[in-house]
């Protein structure tokens, strides 16, 4: 049996909820979001997660906040002033 494919879009960044890094909408192949002012079209998804199948066999649809305090040691690393490096305290 072959996997469904949906259409992936990324929520722009001017647009994303507070507490928001990142916000991921699937839909079914040519059925834009509502608002598509609000998103940007990446790709279409052929390998989606069952979690992703069963949520777009319940809804239509499929919606992800990936949220500010969930990043990578390496974001965090970046982010700061030293890039990351600790000094040893005198």
């Amino acid at each position: 049996m072959r996997s469904p494919v949906y259409d992936l879009y990324q929520m722009k960044q001017d647009r994303l909820p507070k507490g928001a890094r990142s916000a991921w909408l699937r839909t079914r192949p040519n059925e834009p979001p509502p608002a598509a002012d609000d998103w940007i079209f990446v790709g279409k998804e052929r390998h989606p997660s069952r979690w992703t199948v069963a949520e777009m066999n319940e809804r239509g649809t499929c919606y992800r906040e990936i949220p500010i305090w969930l990043s990578s040691r390496r974001d965090h690393a970046a982010a700061s002033p030293e890039g990351g490096i600790r000094k040893p305290a005198a």
